[in-house]
């Protein structure tokens, strides 16, 4: 991806730079002067970037967008904790976000790896791909050869696969908002996938390429909780792959009860609502600013939009525009609702970060749990404005 690219050199200082490109394409920027201007370094490289094709752009590409990924909150919080006691100094020393990843990349590559394991779990966490079952409490979880090997066996069996397979277990810490970290246990999964054949160029023939894809299953047990959750593709196999686990690395068999997904109850906003915020939270104002309705039984919608800066509520500018045909006084549902939290200036943004929450009936929501932000608006003040119904 371009844009990718573009934000990994305008990004990186350039010594690391230097380090990346002389490590990992010693021959691509052989003619850059790296004692020029900052410019005239950073132009030199935008241009090899657009320029260079094969699988030098292609690595380069995944580089960019691998380092890119982990720049976010939630990335930064999981880097700092691969780093060693005695590497702080270097690392509090680094320019940014990029430089720190970065910095990872090209010191450890199977540190860098496994942070990039734990950051692919929790982005992923109550998403499409992802379940939760209710497991055995307090369970040392089993990796003898024997164990593993029932494991992997069992696995292969589900997906009918005969190629290599590669399991790597290890105990993580899962960040809270509320600043207690959980203990897990994480299990990653790399099954080989049937191979395809694809078109590829050797010198300036084409040739016939097999290319065997690799599919990635990724499971977590909390032994505080018992909880297991399964990410994977398929829907059908995640219930099937939870108990695999518990019957051979748990070993304590279970029938695959589910854990529901957080319930929304957004009914209330068809009306104008008190929305409440703690100052002292860096909240400057909170407003509805989009509701999409429908009537009973209906997958006809009317969407009602106002803009962040509007100082009028929506339900006013409903009244306005529909009169006595406002939907908002009509025995409509609410669809979908979007909260704007406008929060005060900080280091992150000097004029104030607009956080857009979106929430779809009945369990559908836009916060991913990234950001200190997202977690405060989804764990603190979901609960407080009444819009989230407890988990059974």
């Amino acid at each position: 991806m371009a844009s990718a690219v573009t934000k990994f050199i305008k990004n990186l200082p350039e010594k690391s730079l230097k380090l990346y490109f002389s490590g990992v394409h010693p021959g691509v920027a052989e003619d850059v002067d790296w004692d020029a201007s900052e410019r005239s370094i950073r132009k030199a490289l935008l241009e090899i970037s657009s320029t260079i094709s094969g699988d030098p752009s292609a690595l380069l590409s995944s580089d960019a967008e691998r380092i890119d990924s982990l720049t976010d909150e939630l990335g930064q919080s999981i880097l700092k904790h691969f780093v060693k006691d005695d590497e702080l100094d270097d690392y509090y020393g680094l320019a940014n976000e990029h430089d720190r990843v970065l910095w990872m990349f090209l010191k450890d590559n199977s540190r860098f790896a496994e942070v990039e394991d734990w950051w692919y779990v929790d982005t992923r966490r109550q998403g499409r791909m992802w379940e939760a079952f209710k497991g055995p409490k307090d369970i040392q979880i089993a990796t003898e050869e024997n164990c593993l090997s029932a494991f992997e066996t069992k696995l292969k069996k589900l997906f009918r696969a005969a190629g290599k397979m590669k399991v790597e277990v290890y105990e993580r810490t899962r960040f809270n908002a509320d600043e207690n970290d959980t203990n897990v246990i994480q299990i990653m999964v790399y099954r080989e996938d049937l191979p395809s054949t694809q078109l590829a160029f050797e010198n300036e023939d084409l040739i016939s390429q097999i290319v065997r894809p690799i599919k990635e299953v990724a499971l977590t047990y909390e032994p505080a909780t018992g909880h297991i959750e399964i990410i994977a593709e398929g829907k059908e196999h995640r219930k099937s792959i939870a108990i695999i686990l518990s019957e051979t690395l748990l070993q304590s068999p279970i029938d695959g009860e589910r854990i529901a997904l957080k319930q929304y109850d957004i009914q209330k906003l068809l009306k104008p609502a008190v929305l409440s915020f703690d100052i002292e939270d860096g909240i400057e104002s909170v407003k509805v600013t989009m509701l999409k309705v429908a009537r009973p039984n209906s997958n006809n919608t009317v969407t009602l939009d106002v803009a962040t800066k509007e100082e009028r509520k929506i339900y006013d500018v409903s009244k306005e525009y529909f009169g006595d045909n406002d939907p908002l006084k009509s025995g409509f549902r609410l669809k979908q609702v979007r909260i704007s939290v406008k929060f005060m200036p900080d280091h992150e943004s000097r004029k104030g970060k607009v956080l857009h929450v979106t929430i779809r009936d009945p369990n559908g929501c836009n916060l991913k749990s990234k950001s200190q932000k997202e977690k405060l608006i989804g764990e603190k003040y979901f609960e407080r404005w009444e819009l989230v119904e407890p988990v059974q």
